[in-house]
């Protein structure tokens, strides 16, 4: 058969709303990096992925000792038109040689403590667009936890300032330059606040003017001389609409908060001043960045508001939170189930040893033969259950690949169903099984599905016959090691040979056939947690054949 190369597999969901980059990162030959390929990534990687894939705020991850490169669409113009992108999967010293001794020193504490930074307006300079540019950020670092409990990466929340801080620049500039023309051409004060009021209109942050208001000679409130729309949406009016009132009338609360006191300081010393503030007050629930700058009889404020911002962390803490406590729930409720199911098991066990022992001298061989199939039989169970419990744990702790010898392991299936072949009077023919890399417990499960299968819907009238073997294929350089299954049952419609693989889908629903309709869905899993391919052909009357594929890792 022609067999396509799968190494890409389905889709992640965590990159199902990825856009660009998660189309880079599925693409990716990540085989090839010391990441290894997406299926084997560590359940807290593909979870701090799906939150910043899925975020549309900019955010860039470091992964690993290599501090791997991953980022989103949102992220992606920070990059610049030419230069750097894409990125992802790249080693972070090779992206960004110019800044990464910086760098390197900032992550490593988040490493070394596992505590956040934030850096506000923080001058960065980076190439991009084909020369280094002088780029301002705000941006947090937060440590990512592995499976293991330590920190294996550092997630960066980011935002480029740089049009917040140069217009700031120029604020000074423009206060500085005015003020020299106001002393030189001793200007009126009308025209200067004309001047500004023209300024301040182009900002599309908040900014006002201020007059400081005089009681007993201090400063107990300030003056609206100038505002501009976007300071003036805070109280749903307009700048006319508050010129020329206190401060306090429109906003009572701001008294209380660094909004007046540090703006008071800047007046009375006459240096410029930045500082953070949560605005909690008159009903607001504000994230600004303030800076208070002093021109001549004049307080000059300017924000740069970042709600948005801070309400997009705490919505991604609150996620994290909810995605850890989910897993917690998930692995106690496993552990509980699989000590109610096991405890049953074990006393099976201990109580045929038992009744073996207190037997033992009227055993024959056959009595012990039996025996040891009943206690056989109870360990793998045991084992059985210790894997259920893995597999509840995938998407924590993806279970670690083996060599599996699939000869050993149809034998082992053979005896599992020694009592219904006998019954059945069926022939079973094996070519020789290669050695593939994988899960044994599953790929048991998937041979035992397959029998099963070809033992239930088998032809009334004759004994059935099932052919297992096994060949090798290459495709683009590729080994593939292809089983196939074949039987003389009663075989279906060759236009169902996709459907018989969905869950719960049953196409002799006669009633001679027991089934739930999840047997074949099973194998199919089976099959693609290994990255391989089923395919089945068939026609009614004439049994059908189960060709897999199973990918790399093939001796013989």
């Amino acid at each position: 058969m022609n067999v396509e190369n799968n190494s890409q597999g389905a889709k992640p969901k965590f990159l199902e709303n990825a856009g660009e980059t998660g189309e880079i990162i599925r693409h990716f030959d990540w085989e090839n990096s010391s990441l290894g390929p997406i299926h084997e990534w560590p359940g807290s990687l593909c979870t701090a992925l799906g939150i910043v894939m899925n975020s549309a705020f900019p955010m860039f991850l470091f992964w690993g000792p290599d501090h791997i490169c991953f980022y989103n669409d949102a992220y992606r113009p920070s990059l610049g038109e030419s230069g750097k992108h894409p990125a992802i999967g790249k080693r972070a010293i090779d992206v960004w040689p110019e800044i990464w001794e910086t760098t390197i020193g900032l992550i490593s504490q988040v490493y070394r403590t596992g505590k956040p930074q934030w850096f506000e307006n923080r001058l960065i300079p980076i190439a991009r667009n084909g020369r280094l540019e002088d780029v301002y950020w705000t941006f947090s670092h937060s440590a990512v936890y592995g499976d293991d409990g330590c920190i294996q990466g550092v997630l960066v929340t980011s935002l480029e300032t740089t049009p917040a801080v140069v217009a700031r620049q120029k604020i000074e500039e423009i206060v500085l330059e005015r003020t020299a023309e106001l002393e030189q051409a001793n200007a009126s004060v009308k025209n200067a606040n004309a001047y500004l009021q023209d300024i301040i209109n182009s900002f599309k942050q908040p900014l006002q003017v201020l007059e400081p208001v005089y009681e007993g000679g201090e400063i107990v409130d300030f003056r609206f001389k100038l505002t501009n729309q976007a300071y003036a949406s805070y109280a749903d009016t307009t700048p006319d609409a508050i010129q020329g009132k206190r401060v306090s009338e429109i906003f009572p609360g701001y008294l209380k908060t660094t909004s007046f006191t540090n703006v008071a300081k800047t007046f009375l010393s006459g240096q410029s001043d930045t500082w953070m503030i949560h605005y909690d007050q008159d009903g607001l629930d504000l994230y600004n960045e303030m800076t208070a700058i002093k021109m001549a009889d004049e307080v000059i404020l300017h924000f740069a508001d970042y709600t948005k911002l801070k309400y997009l962390e705490f919505e991604l803490l609150n996620k994290i939170t909810e995605l850890e406590n989910s897993n917690q729930n998930l692995e106690a409720f496993a552990h509980a189930a699989s000590h109610d199911l096991k405890e049953p098991v074990r006393k099976i066990k201990v109580f045929t040893h038992l009744l073996q022992d207190q037997l033992d001298s009227k055993l024959s061989d056959q009595n012990r033969a039996t025996f040891h199939k009943i206690i056989s039989a109870s360990e793998r169970m045991g084992k059985l259950i210790d894997d259920l419990l893995l597999y509840s744990q995938f998407s924590l702790i993806p279970p670690d690949k083996e060599p599996v010898d699939l000869n050993e392991n149809i034998k082992q299936v053979i005896e599992d169903l020694e009592v219904r072949i006998h019954e059945s009077n069926a022939t079973l023919v094996l070519g020789r099984l290669p050695v593939i890399h994988g899960y044994k417990r599953q790929l048991n499960q998937m041979f035992q599905n397959l029998i099963s299968n070809s033992l239930k819907y088998r032809d009334p009238a004759v004994a059935p016959s099932i052919e297992i073997s096994a060949t090798t294929c290459t495709e683009n350089g590729i080994d593939y090691a292809q089983l196939e299954i074949r039987d003389n049952g009663i075989g279906f419609e060759q236009q169902y040979a996709e459907a018989i693989f969905d869950l719960f889908t049953r196409l002799h629903n006669s009633g001679t056939q027991q089934g739930s309709g999840i047997g074949l869905s099973t194998v199919k899993r089976v099959v693609d947690n290994h990255q391989g391919i089923i395919t089945a052909e068939s026609q009614p009357g004439e049994g059908a054949l189960f060709r897999i594929c199973f990918p790399s890792d093939v001796r013989w």
